[in-house]
């Protein structure tokens, strides 16, 4: 009888242990561990555990925050695998493919940071080209574009573009004209120039002004954000410092986007 009741004690003193060591309770001393203790924190729910897995300022952003993640993880039963792991010093990107109903229905990448030998989540999004300028140390874990200034050099270019977008639309069949006007504005091939730029030339007609410009310095690239006279519409414009001057990266309507600078 004695025997039964120890075998049983012991029994169940393994089993707590188990649980104890389950993988919501995973160290994070690797970025790999730390997604695995995220994970199995969305699993169970754990709010609190899966705040400590994360840096103050990222578990409570403004956008992209690790809490909202989380919320949105727990209501969508999300189940988060390691696709990749990226490692540099300090730095980390664990790529994640998010599982639901057993299918990998998204990816996202998560940006880590070493703090005293604990790993901690300090961002994410789903924009591939950002995981390089992170790991190299140009941009943080968090890059939100209207956050950064402009630059006299960036008002300078935005000042030209509009001086030149009526007579640039007008020559939508003469190249010469096109590399005319272009020459010490922006580098590259005249026609593609002309092609990306169609967004800007179609409001070409009205009267034009440079509503903000934003310079992110350490990648060498900046955003002209230009408004029509009607109010209704904004051109994005966004370029890259070269040897040679200004490169057109990529031209649209909408919102000022991380995305397209990045590109």
């Amino acid at each position: 009888m004695r025997l039964k009741r120890s075998v049983s004690l012991v029994f169940f003193a393994l089993l707590a242990f188990t649980f104890s060591c389950s993988s919501a309770d995973v160290n994070p001393t690797s970025p790999a561990n730390l997604l695995t203790a995220f994970s199995s924190a969305v699993s169970a729910g754990n709010e609190a555990k899966a705040e400590t897995l994360c840096t103050k300022e990222f578990w409570k952003a403004k956008r992209n925050s690790g809490k909202r993640f989380f919320k949105q993880a727990v209501r969508k039963k999300f189940e988060l695998k390691k696709s990749d792991v990226q490692l540099k010093g300090k730095r980390a990107v664990v790529t994640a493919d998010i599982i639901r109903n057993g299918k990998v229905v998204d990816q996202v990448f998560f940006y880590a940071v070493d703090v005293n030998s604990q790993w901690l989540f300090d961002g994410m999004d789903e924009n591939k080209n950002h995981v390089d300028y992170y790991m190299n140390g140009d941009l943080p874990a968090r890059f939100y574009l209207p956050d950064y200034s402009g630059s006299k050099e960036l008002e300078e270019l935005g000042a030209k573009l509009i001086n030149i977008a009526g007579p640039l639309r007008e020559a939508s069949s003469d190249p010469a004209k096109q590399e005319s006007l272009l020459k010490g504005t922006l580098v590259g091939n005249p026609g593609n120039i002309y092609s990306e730029l169609r967004l800007l030339l179609k409001v070409a007609t009205m009267k034009l002004k440079i509503v903000s410009t934003h310079m992110v310095d350490p990648i060498r690239r900046g955003a002209i954000v230009i408004h029509d006279e009607t109010g209704k519409e904004k051109v994005f414009i966004y370029v890259a410092k070269e040897a040679g001057g200004w490169k057109l990266v990529n031209c649209h309507t909408g919102w000022l986007s991380a995305e397209s600078i990045l590109r």
